[in-house]
């Protein structure tokens, strides 16, 4: 096991493929993930995703959006003015539609962003999709991987570790 990016262990039904991920956990493993056909929501706790830095992302987009409408109105009128009916150059309360609607496409993008780069998608590649087997993850085969850049990863303990517990525990290499 000289140079492998972690270890891919298949179970045989989703209850041993949810009891070890909770005991892995446990034990201090949290670079982990788990690959079934369907969404086992007792993993939810063990896999989940820091979903924080989204609603933060989606501010500061809205607030980019907010400070390019303006600069690009008040730009705008600075450089082209007309005076129409007394009216002031820089009247805020028109810039208001402009304005909002800036900080919402803004907003949006950011969070779409956020949550996709937090989620690691689109995974276009990854050397578990070269693994014999692992297709049947979305048709009745549930995996866990534990990642070899995990502080606890040792190689033959974690090894010696999932196979008391998997049906087959196999390298994922580069």
């Amino acid at each position: 096991m000289a140079e492998c990016l972690g270890l891919l262990a298949r179970f045989p039904a989703p209850q041993p493929l949810v009891d070890a991920a909770v005991c892995a956990w446990g034990l201090g493993y949290r670079r982990l993930d788990a690959f079934a056909p369907f969404a086992p929501e007792a993993l939810e706790p063990v896999l989940a995703v820091d979903a924080r830095r989204v609603g933060r992302m989606a501010c500061l987009g809205a607030g980019l959006g907010i400070v390019l409408a303006l600069v690009m109105q008040i730009g705008s009128v600075w450089a082209y003015p007309l005076n129409i009916g007394g009216r002031p150059l820089v009247a805020l309360p028109s810039f208001a539609v402009v304005t909002f609607l800036f900080a919402v496409v803004f907003a949006a993008i950011a969070a779409v962003l956020t949550l996709l780069l937090c989620s690691r998608l689109p995974r276009l590649h990854h050397p578990l999709f070269g693994v014999e087997g692992f297709e049947a993850a979305s048709d009745d085969g549930f995996f866990l991987f534990i990642d070899a850049r995990d502080p606890l990863f040792d190689a033959h303990q974690t090894h010696a570790w999932l196979a008391e517990r998997a049906q087959s525990v196999q390298e994922v290499a580069p």
